[in-house]
C-alpha cells in the first residue's frame, strides 16, 4: 500500500494551508476542490449544491460518499487504513499538481485582536444614536420598498448598496468584537427596508436638506426616513456600516440592535479640492475618488481644472485653448466628460464647483491665445511666478475679458451648483508691471496697476453673479490686495488658520482650508526637479492633526455662524492618479467626521481622537475592501490591538 501523503487538489492559486489532523477534501463540479478541518462548517457550503462530497485519504480505500442534502449530516472520518489521523498534511499546494507531504505545519490562529467597539463604528459619527444588545441577520436577498426607493437616483443607489452591503474579508485586520453584543443571533432576520422620503424633487445645492432617521429594530423592517433623497443616500451609507460579517457563521449580521439613528450635517459645506492641471485626472479616476467622498458624507468636489500648466477644458467657442494648452490630445475635459461627472457626482450626493483659476496661475492660456497672456514662458522664472512656467493673464487687453467671459458663459451651463469659484490668488505684479502694453494702457487710462486688478476681478465676479452664481475667491482678494468685495462673497481661507478670524470679523462667509491643517499635499518636499538641496518640504499633516484642529478657534459665536464649511485640498505637484488615493484616505475621512459629525455631540461632549481612532482604524480597512488604496495608520499590531499602543509617551510622569 502506497504511504506516502499525496492530496491531488485544484486550486486557483498557490496558497498557506495549516490543518488539524482530521481532513477532508471537498470536491465537487460546481466548486473547486479546497481543504477543510473536521470543525469547519465551510465543508457544507461547498457540497449542498451537488448532494455529494467526496472525503479521500491516503488510499482509494478509503473514499467515501456523503451526502449533505440539508448540510446537518456529520462529517466522515477517513478509513483505518489511513494514517491522516496521525499525519500533519502538507502546507502548500499548486494549480494542476499533486503536493506531496512536506514540512508539518500547525494551525495558524492569529495575533489576538481587540476593539472595545465604545462607539458604533460608524463613520462620520451620527449625532444621535441608541443602541441595543441583540444580533440581527441580515438576508442576503434583502429588499427594499417604499415611494422613496422608487425614486431614480435612489433606485440606483440601492443596487450598489446591495453589493456594498455584503462585502467581506474571510480574515480582516480588525474583526468585529462579537463580545459586545448578544453572540446568539435573534431568529428572524432582517430581510426589508422601507425607505420614506418627502420630497420627491432632485435639487442639490449647499441649502439641500441631508438629515435622515434610521431604526433598526431586533424583528421586522428597518426604516430609513429622509426630507430629501440625498438624506436617504446617506442613511443607505450608514445601514451598510451597521453591517458586519460574522466569519465563524459565515453570514452577516448587525451587532447591537435595535438601532435608533437621528443624523444631520454639522456644516453644509463639506468638501475636496483636487487639482487636474498639475497632473492629469482621467474621468473613471475622479468618479471614484467621488464615490470615496459619498461614502465619507463628504458633498463637494472643487475642481481645480486649470492652471499654469495646463489648460485641459476644451472650450466651444475657444478649441484652441486646449488645442495648445493641454499635454496632449488625451489629457482633455470635454463638455460631455463634465455632464458626466456633475451628474454621476449628483447620484451621489456631491455638488461640483469648478474653479476658474484666472488671472493668475495662467500661462496655459498663452500658448492658445497669445495677446492674452503677460510674461509668458519668461526665463528665469523666479520673480514672475509662484512656480513654473510664468505666466498670468493680460489684464489691460480687451481679448482677455471676452475669452474669460465666454468661457463662464460655458462653464455656467455645463456646472449646475450655485456656486462658482473666481480664483484671484498668487498673482505675481512684477508680471505685469513689466509687460509694455499694460504699462501704456495705464498710462493711457491714468490709473495704477492695483486699480486695474480690481478692476478686472471685480468685472469677472459681476459677471458670474449675472449667472446667478454665488462668488468663491481665495483670501488673498480681501485680506492681501484689500479690495472691497460684496459681502455676499464667499472667501476660501488658505494661508494660515489665523485667516478665519481675519475674514470672519470683516463680515464675510467663510470656507477654510487652513494650509497648516487641511492641505493633504504636503509633506512630501517641495515639487521642485531641479538638484538644489536647500529646498525644503513643508509640514505633514497626519490624521491626528487633521482632526484636531478646531476652525472655530479665537472665534464670537457670530463669527463661527460665517463658517459654511470647509474643503481639505490636494494640489497636484506631487500627486497624481497612482498615489491621490493614499495622499487623500483615510486623512481626508478624519477631516470628514469634523465637517459632519462637529466638534462636540448633541449633549455638548466633547469628540475627541482617543475615541475616534478606534472607529477609523476599521474604516479604514473596510475603504480598502471596497477598492480604495487608503494608507495605513499604524502599523499591523497597533491596527489589531489600538489600545495595546496608545499609551503616554512619557508614562512615568
Amino acid at each position: 500500500m502506497h504511504k506516502s501523503l499525496v492530496l491531488l487538489l485544484a486550486v486557483y492559486s498557490s496558497v498557506a494551508v495549516a490543518v488539524t489532523n482530521n481532513v477532508y477534501i471537498c470536491n465537487n463540479k460546481k466548486s473547486k476542490s479546497q481543504v477543510f478541518s473536521a470543525v469547519d462548517t465551510r465543508f457544507c457550503a461547498c457540497v449542498k449544491n451537488t448532494q455529494t462530497g467526496f472525503i479521500k485519504g491516503v488510499n482509494d480505500d478509503d473514499i467515501k460518499l456523503i451526502s449533505s442534502s440539508d448540510c446537518t449530516g456529520s462529517y466522515q472520518k477517513l478509513g483505518p487504513n489511513s494514517e491522516a489521523k496521525n499525519t500533519q498534511w502538507v502546507n502548500s499546494f499548486s494549480y494542476g499538481k499533486s503536493a506531496v507531504a512536506a514540512q508539518p505545519s500547525q494551525m495558524v490562529q492569529g495575533i489576538p485582536a481587540v476593539n472595545p467597539v465604545n462607539q458604533p463604528w460608524i463613520w462620520p459619527l451620527p449625532q444621535n444614536w441608541e443602541r441595543g444588545s441583540n444580533t440581527v441577520r441580515v438576508s442576503k436577498s434583502i429588499r427594499f420598498e417604499g415611494k422613496g426607493a422608487r425614486q431614480p437616483i435612489v433606485v440606483k443607489a440601492i443596487k450598489r448598496y446591495q453589493d456594498l452591503i455584503f462585502k467581506k474579508e474571510d480574515y480582516p485586520m480588525i474583526p468585529y468584537n462579537w463580545s459586545t453584543t448578544d453572540n446568539k443571533p435573534s431568529r428572524s432576520s432582517l430581510s426589508t427596508v422601507v425607505i420614506d422620503i418627502k420630497s420627491t424633487g432632485d435639487h442639490l445645492d449647499m441649502d439641500t436638506d441631508e438629515s435622515y432617521t434610521l431604526t433598526v429594530p431586533v424583528s421586522g423592517k428597518a426604516v430609513l426616513q429622509a426630507e430629501t433623497i440625498y438624506g436617504a443616500l446617506h442613511g443607505l451609507e450608514t445601514l451598510s456600516q451597521l453591517v458586519q460579517y460574522y466569519q465563524e457563521r459565515r453570514s452577516f449580521y448587525i451587532p447591537n440592535a435595535p438601532w435608533k439613528i437621528s443624523d444631520f450635517p454639522k456644516y453644509k459645506h463639506r468638501g475636496i479640492l483636487l487639482d487636474t492641471s498639475r497632473h492629469y485626472y482621467a474621468v473613471q479616476d475622479i468618479e471614484k475618488i467621488i464615490d470615496t467622498l459619498s461614502w465619507n458624507k463628504l458633498n463637494v468636489f472643487h475642481w481645480h481644472m486649470l492652471d499654469s500648466t495646463s489648460f485641459p477644458y476644451v472650450s466651444k467657442k475657444y478649441p484652441e485653448l486646449a488645442a495648445k494648452g493641454a499635454y496632449t490630445p488625451r489629457h482633455v475635459y470635454t463638455a460631455r466628460d463634465i455632464t458626466n461627472i456633475v451628474q454621476y457626482a449628483k447620484e451621489r450626493g456631491v455638488r461640483v464647483i469648478p474653479e476658474m483659476e484666472a488671472p493668475g496661475h495662467s500661462t496655459a492660456w498663452g500658448y492658445g491665445i497669445p495677446e492674452i497672456a503677460s510674461c509668458l514662458n519668461t526665463q528665469p522664472y523666479f520673480g514672475y511666478t509662484i512656480q513654473p512656467p510664468a505666466g498670468q493673464l493680460n489684464i489691460a487687453h480687451p481679448k482677455t475679458k471676452e475669452v474669460i467671459y465666454s468661457l463662464i458663459d460655458e462653464w455656467a451651463e455645463l456646472f449646475s451648483d450655485s456656486f462658482f469659484h473666481a480664483a484671484g490668488d498668487e498673482v505675481i505684479m512684477k508680471c505685469w508691471a513689466e509687460d509694455p502694453y499694460i504699462t501704456n494702457h495705464l498710462q493711457q487710462t491714468n490709473q495704477t496697476l492695483i486699480q486695474l486688478f480690481e478692476n478686472f476681478v471685480l468685472d469677472m465676479e459681476d459677471h458670474v453673479r449675472q449667472k446667478n452664481k454665488t462668488v468663491m475667491v481665495w483670501q488673498e482678494m480681501l485680506l492681501e490686495y484689500n479690495f472691497t468685495l460684496p459681502k455676499d462673497t464667499v472667501i476660501q481661507v488658505w494661508i494660515g488658520s489665523e485667516g478665519v478670524k481675519e475674514v470672519t470679523e470683516k463680515g464675510y462667509r467663510t470656507i477654510v482650508s487652513a494650509q497648516n491643517f487641511w492641505y493633504l499635499d504636503l509633506g512630501f518636499g517641495r515639487p521642485r526637479s531641479n538638484p538644489y538641496p536647500e529646498v525644503q518640504g513643508a509640514g505633514f499633516n497626519h490624521w491626528n492633526r487633521v482632526y484636531s484642529y478646531d476652525m472655530r478657534a479665537n472665534l464670537t459665536t457670530a463669527e463661527s455662524d460665517l463658517i459654511l464649511g470647509a474643503e481639505a485640498t490636494m494640489w497636484g505637484e506631487l500627486a497624481d492618479p497612482n498615489n491621490v488615493e493614499d495622499r487623500l484616505w483615510p486623512r481626508a475621512a478624519a477631516f470628514a467626521e469634523r465637517l459632519w459629525s462637529g466638534y462636540e455631540n448633541p449633549k455638548g461632549e466633547a469628540l475627541v481622537s482617543a475615541d475616534a481612532i478606534l472607529r477609523l482604524l476599521p474604516w479604514r480597512e473596510h475603504l480598502v475592501l471596497r477598492g480604495v488604496r487608503a494608507g495605513p495608520l499604524n502599523q499591523g499590531f497597533c491596527t489589531r490591538n489600538p489600545l495595546d499602543c496608545f499609551q503616554p509617551l512619557n508614562p512615568n510622569k
